[in-house]
């Protein structure tokens, strides 16, 4: 009878203790979750890579920032005074002219609508005729330029020298009418989205591999997933840096501007990837703990 009052405990359920893992399946495992993340790595900065080159927001916002360097002005500045000299209105080699003709405000307003003009070209259809047209940029600025030649003794009058402006022709930006941004914008962008296929594959091909030779195979599903979180999120801080790190000061150097603006770029991509990774490893961290087998307390 005191025997029977005796406080039992029931043997608590244990799953049959796996095996252990042959050397040939460990090196196929680890190899399987290695080369896992160095898939999810290429994709994730394939997928960044891919959205950056095919959005023209981006482009435009980094050829707008080169643009704005010195030597890229110059050149502007020579396409407005070449066609000027074109069509008779300067004199070759009259520099002090050029000078005053490029000082004036609305010639600088010119240069920015060159620029634009750029940007647009940038983005034609591969195969149409990329160019500029000087002309269009000058026109609104023919008011200022007939002054100018006032005060160098030309009597001409405005309509005289728009006449003479909308003559000017467009310059071709490439012998072979296909703009070389828009062909390497095109082309990488192509080249990124058929990585990020391959490396999308890969990943399950490795993945499934990973969790194929691992013991307990929630908990390698679950391992994939804190991976591919942590390689997303350490590409979305190394973008971040990236982009701080090439213009500290915001934007003082032209080129230093167009670097950061293109790598703090799309940084939602590799930002979601992380979220995604993250619900995946918490539902199956709740899956595979609703399945743990309770304890009895029967005493």
């Amino acid at each position: 009878m005191i025997a029977s009052l005796t406080k039992t405990r029931s043997a608590e359920a244990h799953p049959p203790p796996e095996p252990p893992l042959s050397l040939p399946r460990r090196f196929i495992r680890g190899t399987s979750f290695w080369l896992f993340g160095l898939s999810a790595s290429v994709l994730i900065g394939s997928l960044w890579g891919s959205a950056v080159t095919g959005s023209r927001t981006a482009v435009a916002d980094v050829l707008g920032d080169l643009a704005a360097e010195q030597i890229a002005q110059d050149r502007f500045a020579g396409w407005i005074i070449d066609g000027l000299t074109s069509v008779g209105l300067i004199v070759p080699d009259d520099a002090p002219v050029a000078d005053r003709v490029l000082a004036l405000p609305e010639t600088e307003q010119a240069l920015a609508e060159l620029t634009d003009q750029v940007v647009d070209a940038a983005f034609a259809p591969v195969g149409s005729t990329a160019v500029v047209d000087p002309a269009a940029a000058l026109l609104p600025a023919v008011p200022a330029l007939t002054r100018v030649l006032a005060d160098e003794g030309v009597a001409v009058g405005e309509s005289s020298v728009a006449a003479l402006v909308s003559s000017i022709e467009p310059i071709p930006l490439d012998d072979t009418g296909e703009f070389r941004v828009t062909s390497a914008a095109t082309k990488a962008s192509a080249a990124l989205s058929l990585a990020a296929v391959l490396s999308g594959i890969a990943m399950v091909v490795f993945g499934g591999g990973a969790v194929l030779t691992s013991p307990d195979r929630v908990a390698a599903v679950r391992n994939l997933a804190y991976r591919l979180m942590l390689t997303s999120l350490s590409l979305a801080v190394m973008l971040r840096l990236g982009s701080w790190i090439a213009d500290p000061r915001g934007g003082a150097s032209p080129l230093g501007a167009g670097v950061s603006t293109l790598l703090g770029s799309h940084t939602y991509i590799p930002l979601a990837l992380a979220g995604a990774a993250a619900v995946v490893a918490l539902r199956v961290r709740r899956r595979s703990g609703s399945h743990r087998p309770k304890r009895s307390n029967v005493r």
